[in-house]
């Protein structure tokens, strides 16, 4: 069975196919840019940029020793749409579809809440963000990620 996974782990990547993901987390500073959402009010920021650095690191660092759960939630597209009109949600963009777990994504968008001690990562899969979600356990909240969203969007 090992055989197998390594001969197709081979085959999609010398044939330029999807890059499969080990764990999550390890994709977020591959992300091409991140769009902060607070209230509706979207800003992107490339990866090169000092905000796009800031929310990442801002990232791994709420991340840092967290675990994969199983996640329960399902995304409905225009439910999905609906609720970003409200709250903060930071989504990473990436420019190759990336695979995890058997489920695939081209972005991952994130709900920001102070308190929190775990998320949802929600997929983008076709401009749609339909299907099961990953989801992460903290070692902590997410303040310091709402700290970061905070000063960058003051500052643009």
């Amino acid at each position: 069975m090992l055989a197998v996974k390594i001969l197709m782990s081979l085959i999609l990547l010398f044939s330029g196919g999807m890059e499969r993901v080990e764990r999550l987390t390890d994709t977020f500073r591959e992300a091409t840019s991140v769009i902060v959402s607070v209230e509706d009010m979207k800003t992107e920021y490339e990866k090169g940029d000092d905000k796009y650095q800031k929310i990442i690191e801002a990232l791994y660092l709420v991340t840092t020793n967290s675990h994969e759960m199983p996640a329960f939630g399902v995304s409905i597209d225009s439910k999905t749409r609906e609720d970003i009109k409200s709250g903060t949600y930071i989504e990473l963009i990436f420019d190759d579809l990336k695979s995890h777990e058997g489920m695939d994504y081209e972005a991952l968008l994130i709900k920001v809440e102070r308190d929190w001690y775990g998320f949802n990562l929600i997929r983008r899969v076709n401009g749609k963000y339909d299907g099961r979600c990953f989801y992460l356990s903290l070692d902590g909240s997410m303040d310091k990620l709402a700290d970061a969203i905070d000063e960058v969007s003051k500052n643009s």
